[in-house]
């Protein structure tokens, strides 16, 4: 839940609105780079660190919470 909720402060979402199948490309205009540079505040804001080889495979929060699972 942190994480969603992170994500609803940055974007300036209704948090129960931020579905897992929300594609930071497609549904927040994102690009690679931007997709990269959140994904690094993100786990600086949160204290964690996502493995390196899943990072190019992250395109929804779900993808972004299964990357997460082993943490």
């Amino acid at each position: 839940t942190a994480i969603l909720e992170f994500l609803a402060n940055e974007f300036k979402l209704d948090p129960k609105g931020v579905g897992e199948d929300l594609n930071f490309a497609t549904d927040l205009n994102l690009t690679p780079p931007a997709v990269s540079d959140l994904l690094q505040r993100l786990q600086e804001s949160l204290d964690f660190t996502l493995p390196e080889d899943k990072l190019a495979d992250i395109a929804t929060i779900e993808d972004l919470l299964h990357a997460t699972d082993d943490i």
